[in-house]
């Protein structure tokens, strides 16, 4: 028998208070989106910040799903599965992998979270939200055309659109007991998060200015 390759997508209410000013200016429900590929969510794939203690220092990370669930906090999610053929499954893997092995290069697009209660979208190179890259591999890999065909989409969005794949909603229950290579809990001295946060930061609107000089 042939083996089934599925794609989760998740759309979670996080318990930091990110989270909630992110839900307050939305007025949606949940404010963050991962995907992965096992029905245990064990290791989850986003854009999210890289350490607790680190709010604005954020880019690629591979999540632990109890980051969801620390300090036994309950966090609502919606999770949605998506069938894969076995070639775009491995498509997806590769890619993965790719900007894994080149993390340092991909950062979190806050010019579009910013322009976000707008429903504006700032494209940046090798720059996304959580919602613009769960877009970005619902659209270029699984063949979603229509989704944020106007160049935005809304992590509500998201889910009306996805609303065929719902399996569940409600509290998150993790099954998962490893941060695995998720380094989430480590804490970070203020030199240190001060000049990653500068870094990011100048790194974006270099990448901002440069693709309009291009245009």
């Amino acid at each position: 028998m042939e083996k089934r390759y599925y794609l989760y997508v998740l759309l979670t209410k996080t318990p930091l208070r990110t989270g909630k000013f992110i839900r307050k200016m939305t007025k949606f429900e949940y404010n963050h989106c991962s995907i992965s590929f096992d029905s245990n969510f064990k290791t989850l794939y986003s854009f999210s910040r890289k350490y607790k203690n680190a709010t604005f220092y954020a880019g690629l990370v591979k999540e632990s799903s109890l980051r969801y669930t620390i300090d036994n906090k309950e966090t609502k999610v919606q999770i949605f599965k998506i069938p894969l053929k076995p070639k775009v499954y491995k498509k997806i893997k590769k890619y993965l992998h790719h900007l894994n092995n080149h993390k340092s290069e991909y950062i979190y697009n806050y010019l579009s979270a910013v322009a976000y209660p707008f429903h504006k979208k700032v494209k940046i190179k090798k720059a996304y939200t959580c919602c613009e890259f769960t877009v970005h591999i619902l659209k270029d890999f699984c063949k979603m055309p229509n989704l944020g065909k106007n160049g935005y989409c809304s992590i509500k969005e998201l889910s009306n659109y996805l609303s065929d794949y719902k399996i569940y909603e409600g509290i998150f229950n993790v099954k998962n007991h490893s941060w695995e290579e998720d380094k989430y809990l480590e804490k970070q001295n203020i030199i240190y998060k001060s000049y990653k946060v500068i870094e990011l930061f100048m790194d974006l609107f270099a990448r901002f200015f440069k693709g309009l000089v291009i245009k």
